[in-house]
């Protein structure tokens, strides 16, 4: 490892009994529990100048201490070990593909603002090889580029997929480099508090369009027969490859984590996006969609359904899928976020990520409006990514003010 990683676990490690009591946390709530007030707690703000001792890790040290319940807060800004900035470089989609040295230094820079933040944000780093890691068990390749993410451009034909059976899906180099990463990343981060999350998990449907292309919307009326094949190889293709990704994640047994900040007990611990499936009608979500994103649930126990744009046939199917314990939006802006929080609540479903705070409104004012949206019952059906940077004007503390005041409320 090189000196940038060390430093920066290092860093992590300090606040490493304050992310495993977040962690539980975040557990306690995905499982309908009342959260242990004493699991979560800011630890020095951005200094860490704060010992990870009884007071500082749930006791009442600094004003997140007892928050009841879990707020997923980042910094913005470059956080900081013992007043030296922690600066790690970042390099390019391309340059970290097959360097795991060079993927687990970029994807540490996030976990860094993650533990910065101070309060039940869990870090975690992933090997980031892009939404088309899953297709290439079908024995394609990306291309890769230096300015934005991998993509697969290559294609199979129809011929060449109604031959394939489940037999047919290999782990092909890509692949392979991308669990050679996770088992790089395993043993850099022993014992520092830092977790690993399985590489990008596409649905079925939005796999098998990265898989034949655009005709998969023609065939969807033209030779329905080859989609539920096609769908079929897919979930084969997904399973295999969470299976491998789960092997090398330490803890996977008992806990998943995503997107650097969240954690779900293993029952019910997947992601899978659900992009594609957008552009559908109502019709073809329920034909080729809801059959195989529920086979990927019942497979792992449940997960959460994450979906850029708006399609209200989909949101309508997610909410009635009972192994979907939660949802997360790309766009909230394209969703009436209220209503939302409160269909979760009433769903008993969790409503995860980020929801930005409208213009002008006071932090106070948007904490609580969430929280009562979201409330029922005693619980909280919100795990709410939020950031704050110093151009926001808001610091860590007050942050951590606002949101205990506003659960204070209504636990």
């Amino acid at each position: 490892m090189n000196a940038d990683i060390y430093k920066a676990l290092e860093y992590i490690g300090r606040h490493k009994r304050r992310i495993d009591r977040a962690a539980e946390m975040q557990i306690q709530v995905w499982a309908g529990a009342q959260p242990d007030r004493s699991a979560g707690t800011r630890l020095g703000g951005l200094t860490g100048a704060q010992p990870a001792g009884p007071a500082g890790a749930g006791s009442g040290g600094g004003p997140g201490g007892g928050v009841k319940h879990p707020l997923l807060l980042s910094d913005g800004g470059p956080p900081h070990s013992s007043g030296a900035a922690v600066y790690l470089p970042a390099f390019d989609p391309k340059a970290i593909h097959y360097d795991s040295e060079k993927m687990l230094t970029t994807e540490l820079n996030a976990a860094l603002r993650a533990v910065a933040g101070g309060m039940q944000a869990v870090p975690s780093v992933r090997a980031n090889m892009g939404c088309g890691i899953f297709p290439s068990l079908f024995g394609l390749e990306q291309d890769l580029f230096e300015d934005k993410m991998p993509w697969m451009q290559e294609r199979l034909d129809k011929q060449a997929l109604l031959k394939m059976g489940p037999e047919d899906l290999k782990i092909g180099g890509e692949f392979r480099a991308g669990l050679e990463h996770m088992e790089y990343m395993a043993g850099a981060l022993e014992d520092s508090g830092c977790r690993i999350y399985p590489m990008d998990l596409q649905g079925p449907f939005d796999t098998a369009h990265l898989v034949y292309g655009d005709a998969i919307f023609y065939d969807l009326y033209d030779d329905p027969g080859f989609v539920h094949h096609l769908m079929e190889l897919c979930c084969h293709a997904i399973f295999l490859g969470m299976d491998e990704c789960l092997k090398r994640v330490p803890g996977a047994e008992d806990a998943i984590c995503h997107y650097n900040n969240l954690v779900m007990p293993r029952e019910c611990g997947v992601k899978i996006s659900e992009d594609t499936s957008t552009l559908l009608s109502k019709d073809h979500i329920q034909e080729f969609v809801t059959p195989y994103t529920s086979m990927i649930l019942a497979k792992y126990g449940g997960g959460y359904i994450h979906y850029c744009g708006k399609n209200e046939h989909l949101y309508t199917e997610v909410m009635d899928m009972p192994l979907a314990r939660g949802i997360n939006f790309g766009n909230t802006d394209m969703h009436d976020m209220p209503a939302v929080l409160k269909d979760c609540a009433q769903r008993n479903k969790i409503y995860y990520g980020q929801i930005p705070k409208p213009d002008g409104e006071a932090l106070d004012v948007f904490f609580e409006n969430l929280v009562s949206d979201a409330h029922r019952d005693g619980r909280i059906h919100l795990l709410l990514a939020y950031a704050h940077s110093a151009r926001s004007g808001e610091s860590p503390d007050e942050v951590a003010e606002a949101w205990s005041a506003a659960c204070d409320k209504y636990i």
